[in-house]
């Protein structure tokens, strides 16, 4: 996949079912030591494994970009980002998950993007080198 390839390029380290993925990640970016995870075991067993292992990919993808602006959103206006009722709550429940209160406008931008790989690629290439 051309996502994962260019984060390789920024130097983080991609892995598998790792600790955190005992809890109900799906996915996550560690930016102290830059280990971006994806937890497939949890992926796999929930519904539609596909595409929720590809929103997974793009949406940890997109928080890369944010923190290769320094923890900062990438800048889309938040009006040219509608999201549906269910990515609302689940913008809630991964701010609740994570150890690093996020503001929800960088939820916001991941949860928009998850499906959005080319956008995540030009985002990529803009910010992280």
């Amino acid at each position: 996949m051309e996502v994962i390839q260019i984060i390789k390029k920024t130097n983080y380290n991609i892995v598998e079912n790792i600790s955190w993925c005992a809890s109900q990640y799906g996915g996550g970016v560690i930016r102290e030591n830059r280990t971006f995870f994806i937890c497939t075991k949890n992926i796999l067993a929930g519904p539609s494994p596909s595409q929720n292992l590809h929103e997974t990919i793009y949406h940890e993808a997109a928080h890369v970009v944010q923190m290769c602006k320094g923890l900062k959103p990438i800048g889309i206006p938040l009006s040219a980002m509608p999201l549906p009722q269910k990515k609302i709550m689940d913008i809630t429940k991964s701010l609740s998950l994570t150890k690093n209160k996020a503001s929800s406008i960088i939820e916001h931008e991941a949860y928009w993007l998850e499906d959005k790989p080319a956008e995540v690629v030009k985002y990529l290439r803009k910010f992280c080198f």
